[in-house]
């Protein structure tokens, strides 16, 4: 009987020996980023130190780092590795430690989030010119060429595309989408009208003089439509979010994304949009702010105050939104209106 229980307290002895071993051998394979921690906020052109926290006496082979998923640097020693952040763009970039020995290789992954370096500036308005506007149009959309302005306008069952002149407000030409679509933003791209539409998953094309739809094309990622506009090589497309979508002018199919950053964290909502001397301007829905953005970064390096633009006594119950951004750029008007105003304003920036 006792030698029974001897072997099985040998037999306990030796599991519980081998558990330990595993759990030595698990532990000198942790492996975790010591400088960096998950979602950190960092300020674009800051370097951040990349330092890997390995266990007392581990060497290693390499050490290959990869930002989000494409290699950044390969080292063979425990020197500190900085990234260089002037170059990315805003929002969440995946930071992977790939290290090598012994034929082996063990993983870590971090991440950090990239804000605006300073705070927009700021900018409030002078009213230049004042115009008249169709109360009755719920504003999406917002275009200037040659002397009219062009207007996409929302609601199911209201939805319209229409040319509008711009002193008198008057509406020269104008079709009607069918009631299953919410019309929303719209720009030129050549001799072509591209209008969105918002929940239906689909952009509708338009012949520019005639109005006559030729085309139309599916969603990808961005499911909804809200703002549109064209940068002279591409479709810039918001969704409602933080992000605006690089849409081929030809395909129309969607080649990248940017992320749009203050220096407090991302700036949702995203609405119109209008490309002006080299950066996207953006309507913020339920906001009387105009966002002006870095198109290669996603940083807001401005903002446009328009509180009080339209006049207290003009507000009406059916009144909504601050929507619609056009440019002249041969003239160089800035002109901006709301949905359901009745009135339409030609403006200038005036720094604070």
């Amino acid at each position: 009987m006792n030698k029974i229980l001897l072997l099985a307290l040998a037999a306990l002895c030796s599991v519980a020996a081998c558990n330990r071993d595993k759990s030595n051998d698990s532990s000198s394979r942790s492996l975790s980023f010591s400088t960096v921690e998950p979602g950190s906020l960092i300020n674009r052109g800051d370097s951040v130190s990349l330092q890997l926290s390995l266990p007392h006496g581990v060497s290693f082979d390499s050490v290959v780092y990869l930002l989000n998923d494409k290699p950044y640097i390969t080292v063979k020693d425990s020197a500190d590795v900085w990234l260089k952040t002037d170059s990315l763009g805003m929002g969440s970039q995946l930071i992977t430690a790939n290290v090598f020995r012994d034929g082996q290789s063990e993983s870590a992954s971090t991440n950090i989030v990239v804000v605006a370096a300073k705070m927009p500036e700021q900018y409030s308005f002078s009213v230049v010119n004042t115009f008249p506007h169709d109360a009755k149009a719920y504003t999406q959309g917002l275009e200037y060429h040659d002397g009219f302005l062009y207007e996409s306008t929302g609601q199911r069952g209201k939805s319209t595309l229409r040319k509008v002149e711009l002193k008198t407000g008057k509406v020269v030409q104008k079709i009607d989408l069918p009631a299953k679509y919410f019309g929303e933003g719209m720009t030129f791209v050549g001799d072509k009208i591209i209008q969105l539409t918002w929940e239906e998953g689909v952009g509708l094309v338009y012949d520019r003089n005639s109005f006559e739809k030729v085309g139309e094309f599916p969603y990808q990622a961005s499911k909804e439509g809200w703002g549109l506009c064209f940068d002279g090589e591409r479709l810039i497309k918001s969704d409602g979010t933080n992000r605006l979508y690089f849409l081929n002018k030809d395909t129309y199919r969607e080649e990248g994304f940017i992320e749009v950053y203050n220096s407090k964290g991302p700036v949702d909502k995203l609405n119109e949009l209008e490309y002006v001397d080299g950066k996207i301007y953006a309507n913020v829905y339920y906001s009387d702010v105009i966002v002006v953005i870095d198109p290669h970064s996603g940083q807001v390096e401005a903002e446009i105050n328009l509180i009080g633009l339209l006049p207290q006594k003009d507000v009406t119950e059916d009144t909504n939104v601050l929507n619609g951004i056009a440019y002249d750029r041969q003239g160089k008007r800035l002109y901006v209106t709301g949905k359901n105003w009745d009135k339409l304003f030609e403006i200038k920036l005036l720094g604070r």
